[in-house]
This record gives structure tokens, sequence and C-alpha cells, in this order.
């Protein structure tokens, strides 16, 4: 053949393979560059190298590795292998057992090296053929190496780690949650949602009603720049059951008053005598007035009474009638219909005073900061204050007084009860607290029914389980203390806290710390060993009306 090894006159291989062994002479490294073509030594000889009968494995692949140069066809560089492994076709010495340039021999030996250094490159690999290795400790393997180079596993991976539970690793004690006992709450809420073909019969009824007698009062009071104004549980989202219950507020604004406080044990702070101050705008109130110079509550409220009665006569084709007023009550109530369709309107007078500073020293307290935020408190405090013809009783008497009125900073803090804005609207996170707030109530009305026959527990009434609602609410003011999936732990944390006011005979005012609401003979005791009986039951008189 014409081409020869780089470097290496013709018959150099031959040559080195038939000298003897010579121990003593070390072996020299090849001369001249590596494909560049043949040497011109002008005339000289080549003097043949000794080789040694068998050198270190070091130098054994070495010697591998100068055999493998040889035999690369001119024109194409054999890349060294770094730490190739012996083949089967290398001599004793390094050199080859096949003649020089032979296809197949050189083939041979560059496909063994490569497959040499992708076994030595990765430290530590082992043959999965060879050894039969699993797959799953070969995955594990490689997510062992690849934590060590600092890359993350797979995000399958990671998931399927996070699942598995380490053996090693030391048991982790859940924390302990608040004891929340079996009760058929959520059955009991789903029959409390009202009807939508209810809502809209009654609302519509409602509406005629109510645009016709405020258009009367506002003529014959005098008052044209009346406002109407939804209060309750109805307007609020809280009525449970049937929408048979509305109550309006009429609200005269901007009227300038002077307050006298009505200072009674514990009502102190929540009732005033009113006084006139120069309203131009309001001269038809001056005919309220009696000999101590007070604007009269009992007097207003039976004129009110007076123009609906007669304003209801005009009324055709629906049979609405006055209910008689109950002592110490600041409304004038209407019934619509006869049971047990019947729906009950409560109007209401109240003034929107221009003076919100109370005498005496007394003070309105909004404290919802930590609740419903800074900003939220700052707009409630704006607000002016309410006062609603209802009359303080001292004994077996009533006192003709007015009451402050917070009916529309309550539906304000219920309709923004949450920390975040979104709280149960739209995507917002849900909350239970309304739903808690309803179960309370439901459970006043049910045991009230129950136990009508002797009245023991008829002065109790909704704004009572309100009160201890807000109170609740301003103690665990997270989102996170009212997630609907904890229901039952959040009723039983309201009702206790509904007990508790029971059996100490004290529910503070949420707005006016001096006013207890569970003042007198209420028969707080009683109830409360009734509500005890029926959480540890786990409530059966809510079974009996699902």
């Amino acid at each position: 053949m014409e081409q020869r090894a780089a470097g290496r006159p013709k018959g150099a291989s031959k040559a080195a393979a038939a000298q003897p062994a010579v121990t003593d002479a070390p072996a020299q490294p090849a001369s001249g560059p590596k494909g560049r073509g043949r040497r011109q030594d002008s005339g000289e000889t080549q003097t043949q190298r000794p080789v040694k009968a068998k050198a270190p494995l070091s130098k054994e692949r070495s010697g591998s590795r100068e055999a493998g140069e040889e035999g690369a066809p001119r024109g194409r560089k054999a890349s060294p292998k770094k730490g190739a492994l012996k083949t089967e076709e290398c001599g004793p010495a390094g050199g080859s057992n096949n003649p020089p340039g032979v296809k197949g021999a050189s083939q041979k030996k560059r496909e063994r090296p490569l497959q040499a250094k992708k076994v030595e490159d990765a430290p530590g690999a082992v043959s999965r053929e060879k050894n039969h290795i699993p797959e799953e400790e070969e995955a594990a393997r490689e997510r062992k190496e690849a934590s060590c180079r600092g890359k993350r596993a797979p995000p399958k991976e990671r998931a399927r780690k996070a699942k598995e539970p380490d053996p090693g690793a030391a048991e982790v004690v859940p924390r302990a949650r608040f004891a929340a006992r079996k009760s058929p709450l959520r059955e009991v809420l789903q029959r409390l949602v009202l009807r939508k073909g209810e809502i809209g019969h009654a609302s519509k009824q409602v509406n005629l009603v109510r645009d016709l007698l405020i258009d009367a009062i506002k003529k014959k009071l005098c008052v044209p720049y009346a406002e109407k104004l939804g209060t309750g549980s109805y307007y609020e989202h809280l009525k449970i059951i049937k929408p048979d219950e509305f109550d309006i507020m009429l609200k005269i604004p901007d009227v300038r008053v002077e307050l006298e406080s009505y200072n009674d044990g514990d009502y102190t702070g929540a009732y005033y005598f009113v006084k006139l101050k120069r309203n131009p705008h309001l001269q038809q109130l001056n005919d309220f007035i009696d000999h101590q110079q007070h604007l009269s509550a009992s007097r207003i409220l039976s004129s009110l009474k007076s123009i609906i009665t007669k304003e209801l006569k005009t009324i055709n084709g629906m049979n609405v009638t006055v209910v008689r007023k109950k002592p110490g009550s600041p409304a004038v109530t209407l019934q619509i219909g006869e049971p047990p369709s019947q729906i009950s309107i409560d109007i209401i007078l109240a003034l929107e005073t221009c003076d919100k500073t109370l005498p005496d020293g007394q003070e309105i307290v909004i404290n919802v900061g930590q609740w419903l935020g800074k900003k939220e408190k700052k707009e409630l405090c704006k607000e002016r204050l309410y006062l609603v013809p209802k009359n303080a009783k001292a004994g077996k008497h009533f006192i003709d007084t007015w009451r402050l009125s917070f009916s529309h900073i309550e539906k304000a803090i219920i309709q923004s009860h949450g920390q975040a804005k979104m709280c149960c609207e739209g995507n917002g996170r849900k909350c239970c607290r309304r739903e808690c707030l309803k179960l309370l109530k439901y459970l006043l009305e049910q045991l009230k029914t129950k136990h009508q026959n002797g009245n023991q527990f008829a002065k109790f009434c909704s704004y009572h389980a309100k009160t201890a609602f807000f109170h609740t609410c301003n103690r665990w003011t997270s989102d996170e203390d009212w997630l609907e999936t904890n229901l039952e732990e959040c009723f039983e944390r309201l009702l206790d806290y509904f007990l508790d006011c029971l059996k100490k005979v004290e529910l503070q005012h949420f707005f006016i710390p001096t006013c207890n609401l569970f003042c007198g003979d209420l028969k707080c005791s009683i109830l409360a060993k009734i509500i005890e009986n029926e959480r540890a039951n786990e409530f059966p008189i809510f079974k009996e009306t699902i």
C-alpha cells in the first residue's frame, strides 16, 4: 500500500515486532510530526527501536494509544483517548497484531476506545445491562448526582418525592385543631336559604305599599327631603326561612338637635331626650314638642300611625292592616295578607343629626380597625348619628325618650365583613361569618317557639345574636379563622361567646360600651343551660326541622 504511518518508514512496525525484548534500554517515542507525509532524512536510515517485553499498566495504555495513532489512515487524526482500555487487537508491547492500514482492524481500534471512554467519563458509573440494575434505582442515583451538581430534579420527580414519606425522618405531629362536634349545620343552612319565587312575590307587594306610604308621610309631615333606607336582616342578607319581615326606615336628614342623656343603670349612653335647635326647613316638628321643650317620640309615633292608617284605606286589591303597637317599639307595624303567607313591615322614623358629639362625655366606639382595616374604620366614623323614637323602660313605666340607632353602620359592616376586599364576592375566598350568625339566630327562634307557652325567652331577640357576632368577629379578625370549610368549629366559637355572656348576664353594646343589653329579668341562666343541653346532644332541635 502507498499510504504509510506518519513519521515512520515502511516496515517499521514489522521490524519492531520481530526485535527481541531488551529490558535495559528504555522505550523511545516516535520521531517526526504526525500526518505530515514522509520524512526526508538525507540518506540516513532510521535506527530500530528496542521494545520492552511488558510495560506497566499506564505505559501499556500509552503504547496502545500510540499504536492507534499509527493505524490511523492519512489525512484523518485519531483523537487520543484518555485512559482508553486495552483491546484484544493490541500486542504485548502496545503494537497491533493486524497489518497497519487494514480497514477492519483500524475500525475496531477506533470503536473500542470510544466505548471505553463512555464508561470511564462518568465516575462511579456502572453498566445497567451488565449488573441488571432496576430502572428505579438508576433514576434515584441520577437524581442524587443531579442534586450534587446543583441541578433540580424534574417536576414529576419532585412531586413524587414529596408524596413519598421519608422513613428516616422524624414523625411530624399534626397541630391540634379546634374540636368540632358533629352537627347537621350544613343541612340546616340549606333549609334556611330563601327561595327566589318567594322573594320576588314578597318584595313586589312590599315595594308597592312602601312607595305609597312614604309619599303620603312626606306630604303630611312636611318633610319632603325624607329618604327611605332599607335596614334589618332582609337588606343585610341575613333573613332566614321566609322573606316575611321587612324593616323600612324613613330618615329625616340634617336635623339640628341638642341631646340630654337619660341615665338608667345598664342603659347608660343609649337613650336621650331631644331638644330642637333652629331648623327653618322643619317647622312642622315644632308641633310635637312637649311642656319640657323636648321633642316627644310618642307624639310623632301617634301622628305617623294616623297618617298610615288613613292612607291604607285607599289601597284596593290588597289586604293591609296596622298591628297594635307594642310598648317601647319604635316602629309602626303593618301586615300584608293572611297567615301562613303573611308579610310584616316595620316603618321607622329616624332623625339624622348634624352634630356627632354626645353629652356627659359619652363616646361612640367603632372599634373595627383590626378586623376591617383602618380605612374602613375611618369611613364608618364619618357616618352621622341616627335617633329613633324608642322609649326607655323604668320599672313598669316607659319614658318618652329617643334611642341611638346604628342600623346603617351595622349594614355597612356586614356587607364588608372580611379583611380581604373580595371576601365572599365573585372569585374571592368564601368565609362562614354570615352562616354562623344565621345559625345562632335560628337557634334562638326555635327555642323561643318551643318554650313559648311559658313565655320564658320572649325578651331575647335577633339583635342580641348580632351583637355577640360583632364581638366574636372583632376577637377573631383574620379570614383564616372563618374558613367556609370550618363551619362547625366557627359556629361553636360564636356559641361559646354567647354562652359566656349569658352566664355573666352581660352583653356589651358593640358601639356603646357603657350599655348592657342583658339587663333586667331575661332568664339568661336558664337559656344557657338549655343551649348547652342542645349542644351536648348534637342539636336535636335542628334535626326536628330538617
